[in-house]
């Protein structure tokens, strides 16, 4: 137990005079101050605390009468004895355990089922400091998501009376980005969608500083209520991060590294997600799927079914800074290497990095069945070059890194052995090369991108006003007006997230009359709201097309298989993509379409629909390939095309191909 002497500044008369050890016997004596200990002392060494005449000072004397600690009563939190029997906050509701093999697990009493959703296995490595496996995570920043834990709670009711009556999300994660940081909501730890709790990095326009912060945000008595830390998260630095709605109080908390920074209203009921978003996603947000995904570390996620106290949540702090005070220096720091792509025996494989030595050896240690493969290799000042020995199987492994006695995960590894490389495909930009400074989805900057990085085609969505203009856009509205309902006048003036106006089809037409560029724009008509608009879309864009005298520069895909087949008429069927995925190669053949451009899910669903289409004389196009693994098995299936919001990566796992043709 723990015996409060004064707290937020309310003293205890009677201990001005009295003995500490008359009032408590403990081990340990603390001074809290902004949420983390200010100081400490054995408590046989304490003789009294005195509070000043004014009573805005306490002042800690030994034994002897000598001052230790003087402060204003305004900056201490508490002064507490901490008896040994005191143990930290269990997590009750959820505790998610990272695994070896990339699957996770709930320890906590409730033994919740934590789903791994990817298309293979999701990275861990096992950290020395945190003596556990953590979760590394490939998202796009606040974007489309790769891979993440699911926890579906729906059918759990106790799940959702301990969410209901209070509760205290705690994590400790790394964020991976390249700075500045990009504005959006980037998720590592939430179930959100019209309701619900979680942690993340906020939007600048709720931040406490006007910036993208560690937040918490539960949605109580019928309104979010932000939590926000005042604090961006550095990448490659770890944060502790707590979030506490205490409902009896009427108050929600964020607490970073032990440290309280903000307190808020909120009163009132929970309110939970919508029935498909009642689950907490670990590396993204929930929603009907995996969205607003985090890029970088999550060492653990949990959930308490009470409202931590301030010194609850210190002890859960002193926990994490003891191990990070103790660990050593890693062996080697900023490591990377590609997962998945196949490999050919005598092949050189290269793991980027600082700090490998010559001597150092590369274990390939399987997670299941089979030896330990070892490899030597060389060390630059960049990385560490091995080449793949003959006995390397296919499988998944875990990299350690050997440096006499002393040993480093580097991460999990899926090998994939071949004795030729197939075809290299072509890259295309989703919405365009966005993710980089200045850029936004759909906008001018993000086709100027994908033309000076030389993707084979960047992709973008149009509407078609009431008026006649073609506009772009992803979604059926912004900022609350629907395009195909409005007059340009109405949408004109909207701006991207990078400051630029809604464009024209016509100015990125403009863009592809430049020769000295190769990218192709793959245009997509979205599918209006009758069938009368969906052909005065198609129409409208393709005489652009031809007023241009683009149509070398163009492709087209449509979810609407009456505008593919109208496209179809009016350009090469072979130009022409169904978005759909519920067609089999024959029926789109049949109905004069010649190309498909279907998610992952679907291709593995259905494995021979690859080679069904290329019989056919088809093209193959895969969306939503964001990881190289991902890349490499659509590859490996036959893919013509990969889709990507990923495009440097995707442009690098071309080239990669290409280098290890015969």
């Amino acid at each position: 137990m723990k015996k409060n002497i004064f707290r937020h500044g309310i003293a205890m008369v009677g201990l001005l005079a009295a003995s500490v050890g008359a009032i408590c016997i403990a081990d340990n004596f603390y001074v809290y101050s902004g949420g983390t200990v200010a100081f400490t002392a054995p408590s046989e060494s304490i003789g009294r605390v005195g509070i000043s005449a004014d009573k805005t000072t306490a002042t800690v004397y030994d034994k002897d009468g000598k001052e230790l600690i003087s402060a204003p009563l305004s900056m201490i939190d508490s002064v507490t004895f901490d008896v040994p029997q005191v143990e930290k906050p269990v997590a009750d509701i959820l505790d998610v355990q990272f695994n070896a093999d990339g699957t996770a697990t709930d320890v906590s009493p409730m033994h919740n089922n934590v789903e791994t959703k990817a298309s293979g296995a999701l990275t861990t490595y096992f950290s020395n400091t945190y003596g556990r496996y953590v979760a590394k995570f490939a998202n796009t920043w606040a974007g489309s998501t790769s891979g993440y834990y699911k926890i579906d709670y729906s059918s759990n009711q106790a799940f959702k009376d301990a969410l209901a009556d209070g509760h205290t999300l705690e994590a400790v994660v790394m964020a991976d980005y390249n700075p500045p940081i990009k504005e959006g909501e980037a998720k590592f730890f939430s179930s959100h969608e019209t309701g619900g709790t979680g942690l993340y990095v906020c939007k600048s326009a709720k931040g406490k500083n006007g910036k993208n912060e560690l937040c918490f945000l539960p949605h109580v008595g019928g309104a979010w209520r932000h939590a926000s830390s005042g604090i961006v998260p550095e990448p490659g630095k770890y944060y502790h991060v707590v979030g506490v709605w205490n409902k009896e109080e009427g108050k929600d908390y964020i607490y970073i590294n032990g440290e309280l920074m903000t307190t808020a209203d909120a009163a009132g009921e929970f309110q939970f997600p919508k029935d498909n978003s009642n689950w907490f996603a670990v590396g993204c947000d929930a929603g009907p799927s995996g969205q607003l995904g985090w890029s970088g570390d999550v060492v653990l996620a949990r959930i308490y079914d009470d409202p931590l106290t301030q010194d609850e949540v210190a002890l859960l702090w002193n926990e994490i800074d003891e191990m990070q005070q103790a660990s050593q220096p890693d062996l080697v720091t900023d490591v990377e290497f590609t997962s998945g792509l196949p490999v050919k025996v005598g092949q050189t494989f290269v793991i980027n990095g600082k700090g490998f030595e010559a001597g150092d050896q590369i274990n390939f240690v399987p997670i299941s069945e089979g030896e330990t493969v070892v490899a030597e290799g060389t060390a630059s000042v960049d990385g560490f070059s091995i080449v793949i020995p003959a006995d390397m199987k296919d499988g998944q492994y875990r990299l350690v890194v050997v440096r006499g006695d002393n040993t480093q995960d580097l991460g999990l590894i899926k090998m994939m052995v071949v004795e030729t490389f197939p075809p290299a495909p072509v890259v295309v930009a989703h919405r365009g090369y966005w993710d980089t400074e200045g850029a936004a989805q759909n906008s001018r900057a993000s086709l100027r991108n994908s033309q000076e990085l030389g993707v084979y085609g960047s992709e973008t969505d149009v509407w078609l006003t009431t008026d006649g203009h073609l506009v772009i856009n992803h979604n059926a509205a912004i900022n609350g007006v629907t395009i195909q309902n409005s007059t340009y006048d109405q949408v004109k003036d909207m701006t991207l997230s990078n400051g630029e106006k809604l464009p024209q089809l016509q100015e990125f037409l403009t863009m592809l009359q430049d020769k000295s560029k190769t990218t192709k724009l793959f245009i997509e008509v979205k599918t209006h709201d009758s069938y009368e608009k969906n052909m005065a879309v198609t129409h409208a864009i393709v005489d652009a097309v031809k007023e241009y005298g683009v149509e070398d520069r163009v492709q087209y895909i449509a979810f609407s298989l009456d505008v593919c087949r109208e496209l179809a008429k009016l350009v090469p069927p072979t130009e022409v993509a169904y978005l759909s995925s519920d067609r089999s190669p024959r029926e789109l053949y049949d109905n004069g379409v010649k190309g498909m451009q279907y998610t992952q899910a679907t291709y593995r669903a259905n494995p021979m629909w690859m080679s069904e289409a290329h019989q056919l004389g088809m093209v193959v196009n895969v969306q939503g390939c964001n990881t190289a693994a991902d890349m490499a098995d659509m590859i490996g299936m036959g893919a013509d095309i990969i889709s990507t919001d990923k495009p440097v990566l995707g442009m690098e796992v071309r080239q990669y191909y290409l280098d290890n043709q015969d």
